[in-house]
């Protein structure tokens, strides 16, 4: 009977311990879809499409339900709608995988600056991809990319530079020693400096004249446009050139453009080339670098804690009827005393 006894308690210590866990479990992804349906304004359908989904990732992916909830929580503050954000998430878990980014900093910064560099929601998963190349690459994370693009994405863009050409002369930089922030305004400041010295739609570095407008008014890629700088200063001597590119480039210009100089503005057309190729491999990266006991361990929780969500569902209707009853009774026995 003692034997028994002790079982017993065992068995209901147990039992009332994964009985909290699911309702902590469940309490936290439901809390995270309320704030993801308050931000998108979803109901019916749509949300059930939105927790489906974080679920499902939840059950997938090394990424728990409550953190693809979170995702899809800046997915909504970028404005996508349900079925965008579905679509988009997959790609945004592979980059967090592959960068070791947290998940929720990863699908900011995906939705940031693809709203920065004027792409669409359609674009994650390439523009993920892309980012995760160049970490594995270059000198770089996708991380300190982020940090550059705050500094020089919006510029770039107004000067008609896309999110590739701006990745390479950014990844040139870091192999170089420069990154992150520093490396951002740096470009930024050499697209200014091009722009504020331009007469007739072209600078001059040295004798030669170098092209920075096309013959419609618009800017060429900054890469096209560095090649020929670079190849004006072909020849030169150390005191020439640094004259010549004064012409044009001022103090906080012309470190980040030596840096790129250095690396061969060659070298930063062939990556541009690679970024452009790079469809794939932030989901492959994710796979390699969560193919060992760890990654599977974090797969497992990230799969008991669906366990738990489901278990939480089971007893929510309860649960909350029991919480309404305890504050009714809160309120009767305050108004008692008073």
């Amino acid at each position: 009977a003692k034997a028994a006894a002790a079982a017993f308690a065992t068995v209901s210590t147990a039992v009332t311990g994964a009985a909290a866990a699911a309702v902590t479990v469940g309490m936290n992804f439901e809390s995270a879809m309320s704030n993801v349906a308050a931000i998108s304004g979803a109901t019916g359908d749509e949300l059930q499409l939105l927790s489906d989904t974080a679920k499902e990732m939840g059950a997938t992916t090394q990424f728990s339900a409550t953190q693809a909830a979170d995702a899809l929580s800046y997915m909504a503050l970028a404005g996508w709608d349900a079925q965008q954000s579905v679509d988009a998430l997959p790609g945004v878990l592979n980059l967090a995988a592959a960068s070791g980014m947290e998940l929720a900093n990863a699908s900011d910064m995906v939705t940031d600056y693809l709203s920065a560099f004027g792409m669409s929601c359609e674009d994650s998963t390439y523009f993920a991809d892309m980012l995760a190349y160049a970490q594995g690459n270059a000198n770089t994370t996708a991380a300190a990319l982020g940090e550059s693009f705050k500094n020089c994405a919006s510029n770039m863009a107004a000067a008609g530079q896309d999110v590739e050409t701006t990745t390479a002369l950014l990844s040139m930089m870091a192999n170089q020693g420069l990154k992150g922030s520093e490396a951002g305004t740096a470009l930024a400041a050499v697209m200014r400096d091009l722009t504020s010295k331009m007469e007739d739609g072209a600078i001059k570095i040295g004798e030669t004249s170098v092209a920075v407008q096309d013959t419609n008014g618009n800017y060429r890629d900054l890469t096209d446009i560095l090649l020929d700088v670079e190849a004006a200063t072909n020849g030169m001597g150390d005191a020439e050139k640094a004259t010549a590119l004064a012409s044009t480039f001022t103090a906080d210009s012309i470190k980040g453009l030596n840096m790129i100089l250095n690396a061969g503005v060659d070298q930063a057309a062939d990556f541009e080339a690679q970024l452009r190729n790079s469809t794939g491999t932030a989901e492959n990266m994710a796979k390699t670098m969560n193919d060992n006991l760890k990654g599977r361990l974090t797969e497992l929780g990230s799969a008991l804690e669906g366990v738990g969500i489901q278990a939480y569902e089971a007893m929510e209707g309860g649960l909350k009827v029991g919480v309404e009853s305890a504050i009714e009774s809160v309120g009767e026995l305050s108004d008692e005393m008073s």
